[in-house]
């Protein structure tokens, strides 16, 4: 949803102020001269903060569109891609348009993100990498970031012929001024410069590093290409492709490879054609390496623009500053990237696709409602970051599985005891922060468990509102399995450790698909014991039962919530059987990929399962119990929205509302059928169970 306000946004704007006054303190806040890379003392800090004395020429127009663009391939690069935007956005006041390099990966993601993200005045083009890969593929290149750490080369022929100019950025560095400043040295090239770069900071293309060190050939210590600014106009006309690609032949004659990828290939290029390259002042690329010189580039905190950490150690890097610079990039990192989605006022631009409807229907909205909060709540749009984590798709089998759920943060302890239970795919939406959103990462490399699990797809839903968006984060994780059938859970619930391959069976056996159109419910069960032995056999879990250690699902609270299951035909089936839909009923069910969505208009708590049932019911899906499938839910607190739903006869209320626009809306697509769960929508609910 796009904010009304930004009253949380003055306070990470402080928290940025903070780091700058403490980095001033840092670096002795004393006004001193920043010596020159090559350690001449007479260079001042205008050597490399500042152009040329001498006339300035004219600003950027006012409002002027700015190009940016980005390689990316992955799940860790699309992530480090969101930091260095966030970053730009904090400090821009200008349109952007972001030209992004990617692959199939990073391109899934990054397009829902940007999709969901809604941010005004912003757009986003997207480029096929693997059609660039022939172009580079013959270069051998040694560098960690492989084939994509070579294709910044072929931009001016990959970007758009109309498109003049360009920012070209690595996805390790964050932005600690806004952009246009750095848009704004365009202007100060000359007639025939067309590539803008910064000196790289290390003594690497001086040769002297280690014995037997041979880099690429460059002009005194070469460039850093991490920031570029291209004259994408001028490249052309001067047959950059060829250019380029008739230096690297020669080179590759004798050298054995690119040690770091497209930067050896643009200093040895330059090295040959010096009028080609504009330097830029230092602190627009302020490179934290292994070896780096960065730190005579800079005297305090607001020197800096941008920060590159280009080092494979990253946020590991050894530098005299470097906790000042971890802090910041960690800023940005946590930063709750819906305080980003403000509007640039003196800038009037095109808004994101659906964000007028979206707030002509929020101006619509009654705050004196007593029910605003559910209808707020349903029109939020949410940041969406699809597989988070490294994920490998499962192989194509005709009758795989994956298991579906969501969680927040106080239930990923339940995350290790289910992989162990369930060894197939599995699809995850987590409501996070920002903020959570990290602190989950680290949770899952810090696990043996989940670290060895590359078949399970995490999706991030960052959170906004006061109610949890169930239907919705269910609707994300159902929308991102892969295989053609889907156990619909929850994540408090641990499946029979065979349940996996019994589902798989089943589902062969009873033909489902296009012969069968069937939901196969799994029995549910539960325990008050946070500790217990778990059955490995119905025969196992029967005894416990029987012991009064195992119960059926609520048994004591909401018996009708999985009452038509018959628990005691179950008991002796040895056939999957058929039974009829009732009341408030909402088993755990097996379906097609395919199937209906959850309704979305349920948040919080209260019939965000049952709704689902009565769609499937209305779609006529026969309901097949499997005798040997089992689940059983643990014991947990409860959360805030079921503590609200037992307390407040207003929660309740909205939610009957809810449920009465919910059959107004089944009557529309269903007619007269609908009126079979009139009788079923009108019941109160009892305040112990939703």
């Amino acid at each position: 949803m796009l904010p009304r306000g930004r009253p949380r946004a003055l306070g990470a704007a402080a928290l940025l102020l903070l780091l700058l006054l403490l980095g001033f303190l840092l670096f002795d806040g004393r006004p001193r001269r920043a010596a020159a890379l090559d350690g001449d003392p007479g260079a001042g800090p205008g050597d490399h903060n500042r152009s040329d004395c001498g006339p300035q020429p004219p600003p950027p127009p006012k409002c002027e569109l700015l190009h940016v663009a980005i390689v990316c391939a992955g799940h860790n690069s699309s992530r480090d891609v969101i930091t260095l935007v966030k970053s730009m956005l904090f400090y821009r006041k200008n349109p952007l348009h972001l030209h992004l390099v990617t692959d199939a990966v990073a391109r899934n993601i990054l397009e829902t993100l940007f999709h969901t993200w809604m941010v005004p005045a912003v757009r986003v083009s997207f480029y096929h990498a693997d059609q660039l890969k022939p172009q580079v593929s013959w270069i051998p290149n040694k560098h960690y970031s492989g084939l994509y750490g070579l294709m910044k080369l072929v931009l001016p022929s990959a970007l758009p012929a109309e498109l003049a100019r360009v920012i070209v950025l690595d996805t390790d560095v964050t932005f600690a001024s806004d952009i246009l400043e750095l848009w704004a040295l365009f202007a100060h090239f000359s007639d025939t410069q067309a590539i803008g770069l910064v000196e790289n900071q290390s003594d690497w293309y001086l040769g002297n590093l280690w014995k037997n060190h041979r880099p690429w050939p460059a002009l005194g210590r070469g460039f850093n290409t991490g920031v570029i600014l291209l004259r994408l106009d001028r490249l052309r006309q001067a047959d950059w492709e060829q250019m380029w690609k008739l230096t690297a032949r020669r080179e590759l004659l004798s050298l054995p490879a690119t040690s770091l990828a497209d930067q050896d290939i643009f200093n040895a290029v330059i090295k040959e054609h010096p009028g080609l390259v504009q330097r830029l002042p230092c602190v627009w690329n302020v490179q934290l390496s292994d070896h780096t010189l960065a730190e005579r580039c800079y005297s305090e905190a607001s020197d800096l623009k941008v920060i590159h950490w280009n080092s494979p150690k990253k946020l590991r890097v050894k530098n005299k500053h470097v906790e000042f610079f971890r802090n910041f990039y960690l800023t940005f990192l946590e930063y709750d990237g819906n305080l980003l989605r403000r509007e640039l006022f003196v800038c009037p631009s095109q808004p994101p696709p659906g964000a007028e409807q979206l707030q002509q229907a929020l101006a619509q909205l009654d705050e004196e409602d007593p029910c605003f909060e559910f209808r707020q709540q349903q029109l939020t749009v949410h940041r969406v970051h699809v597989t988070f984590l490294p994920h490998e798709p499962p192989p194509p089998r005709p009758h795989d599985v994956t298991l579906v759920a969501q969680l927040s943060m106080d239930r990923l302890q339940m995350l290790e005891a289910l992989c162990r239970h369930w060894p197939g795919p599995m699809s995850l939406a987590l409501y996070l922060t920002d903020a959570e959103a990290q602190q989950f990462l680290h949770f899952v490399e810090a696990s043996p468990v989940l670290a060895a699990r590359q078949d399970v797809a995490y999706h991030v839903v960052y959170r906004e509102g006061p109610l949890y968006p169930v239907n919705q984060l269910r609707n994300v994780a159902l929308a991102q399995a892969l295989t053609p059938y889907v156990f619909l859970s929850d994540i408090d619930f641990l499946p029979a450790y065979s349940l996996y391959d019994y589902l798989r069976a089943s589902i062969e056996q009873l033909g489902l698909g296009s012969r069968r159109k069937a939901a196969l419910v799994v029995p549910a069960f539960e325990t008050l014991r946070y500790r217990f032995s778990f059955p490995h056999s119905k025969v196992e879990l029967l005894a416990l039962l029987d012991a009064g250690t195992l119960y059926t699902f609520r048994y004591h609270e909401w018996p009708r919530g999985h009452a038509p299951t018959d628990y005691a035909r179950w008991r002796e089936a040895q056939a999957p059987y058929r039974v009829q839909w009732a009341a408030d009923y909402e088993p755990y069910v097996v379906v097609p990929r395919d199937c209906p969505r959850y309704d979305p208009r349920f948040v919080g708590f209260g019939w965000n399962k049952v709704a689902h049932i009565v769609e499937l019911d209305a779609q006529e899906y026969e309901l097949l119990v499997l005798p040997e499938a089992f689940t059983i839910h643990l014991p947990h607190a409860p959360s805030l929205d079921i503590s609200r739903f037992r307390s407040s006869p207003t929660y309740r209320d909205c939610l009957q509302a809810l449920k009465d626009e919910f059959h107004q809306d089944l009557s529309r697509h269903h007619g007269a059928a609908a009126l079979k769960y009139l009788p079923a929508l009108q019941q109160p609910q009892s305040p112990a169970r939703g």
